[in-house]
């Protein structure tokens, strides 16, 4: 009897079909595999996550300037970090009215504290829409809630950022063996694939990333349209996190290139007010150091070599840097007069930087710069220096007859070109 059979036959076709079905599906699958690890491993076109949109250099209102009006003030308080009861603390010492006041931070609203502090001092600066300058701890924020939005936008992005949010509620991943743990366990998940998707250095779940992660649109529609440096060319003052610099650091200080070194072209060079505002954008636009969001935002120190370091204790601090320049600007005189360049004079008019970031150094006050870090997030002080109608006088005036004079934890201090200013501040917990 022959084995081919017409049931053998029938059952041979049907395992051959089985089979080639299998064999189809199998290698299909293992097609899609290849298809999509290949597409994670090509290179990733990450978008930009800095979300600076031109948001560089604004000026401060002209409405919120207390010339002429000596209940108005204007109230710069260092940073913050998320050290809200703090902030209540200091806001009541100064008996702080918003109907009156204005009040600027200098950025690094959070962080240092816990989310939910972090998240109630966001809600005060977004919900007042206080005005104000990023600081690299809210640029590091910026840019996660910002990645994270990406993310959110492919598929199986949502399922990914949940699984670790439910997994690791406690993991920090700013701390290295904790860090390790988790890169392990994505490594080894069916979610390896989506570690292409951070940006190298990136580390997810750390304080920056949980605060992105927690905070609403409203406070990062409120971050991003914070500027890096704040400018008031009728008061001469800028506002900036970390520090600028006056002059380019690799070039004599009489270098033509330097916009210190000569008198801006204007219309009219007897307009003091045109020649002071022109000079002041050339030292915030044409420094290359100036236009450097990285630099604005970190910088502390400038070493002998002329780059930007980040550094405390090496180097000379750009504050003073700043103040020597500054106190070398003599006006109208010399230049106009036809007298030839002094290394002991500049022509220019001196202007005000007010800056946080340096909570090493504390309280900071030079006669063109003002550094009010004092470290709350570490257990000091919350600073801040309050300015009304006699801070920006062209005559010496006493600082006000108001409520400031009972302020107990103070200092004047001489501010602008012939004014006073207040120091404030209070103990953190």
């Amino acid at each position: 009897m022959s084995i081919w059979s017409g049931d053998n036959l029938r059952t041979c076709f049907s395992f051959l079909v089985l089979a080639f079905f299998l064999t189809f599906v199998s290698i299909a699958g293992v097609l899609q595999e290849v298809k999509k690890n290949r597409a994670f491993d090509q290179k990733i076109d990450f978008p930009d996550f800095g979300h600076y949109n031109g948001n560089f250099i604004k000026n401060m209102p002209h409405s919120v300037l207390p010339i002429g009006d000596q209940r108005k003030r204007i109230i710069a308080i260092g940073d913050i970090h998320g050290m809200n009861s703090s902030l209540t603390d200091l806001l009541d010492e100064i008996h702080y009215d918003p109907k009156r006041d204005s009040l600027i931070h200098l950025g690094d609203l959070e962080t240092r504290a816990t989310i939910h502090d972090s998240i109630d001092a966001l809600s005060f600066m977004s919900s007042n829409n206080i005005l104000g300058v990023r600081g690299n701890n809210d640029q590091k924020v910026i840019e996660w809630r910002a990645w994270m939005n990406w993310i959110l936008s492919h598929p199986g992005g949502r399922e990914w950022l949940s699984v670790m949010d439910k997994r690791w509620p406690n993991l920090d991943g700013d701390k290295r063996l904790q860090r390790t743990e988790l890169e392990n366990w994505v490594e080894t998940s069916k979610y390896a694939s989506w570690k292409k998707m951070v940006p190298t250095g990136w580390h997810p779940l750390g304080k920056h990333y949980r605060v992105a992660r927690a905070m609403s649109p409203e406070h990062f529609e409120y971050l991003s349209s914070l500027p890096l440096v704040l400018h008031s060319p009728t008061a001469h003052v800028v506002f900036v996190h970390a520090g600028l610099l006056s002059s380019h650091p690799k070039l004599q200080a009489s270098d033509p290139r330097q916009p210190l070194s000569h008198w801006p072209t204007v219309h009219d060079q007897h307009d003091i007010a045109k020649l002071r505002k022109q000079q002041e954008l050339a030292v915030l636009t044409e420094i290359p150091e100036n236009k450097d969001p990285w630099t604005v935002t970190n910088i502390k120190s400038v070493l002998d070599t002329g780059i930007v370091s980040t550094s405390p204790k090496k180097g000379t601090p750009w504050s003073q840097l700043w103040d020597d320049a500054m106190s070398k600007c003599s006006g109208n005189s010399g230049t106009n007069a036809g007298k030839p360049y002094q290394p002991t004079s500049l022509p220019c008019y001196p202007f005000t930087v007010i800056y946080g970031h340096a909570a090493g150094r504390g309280l900071d006050i030079k006669r063109w710069a003002i550094g009010l870090d004092t470290g709350c997030s570490y257990g000091r002080q919350l600073s801040a220096v309050v300015l009304n109608g006699s801070s920006f006088s062209s005559a010496t005036h006493q600082f006000g007859v108001n409520i400031d004079a009972q302020v107990p934890q103070s200092q004047e201090i001489v501010f602008g070109d012939n004014g006073q200013a207040r120091i404030v501040s209070v103990s953190c917990a």
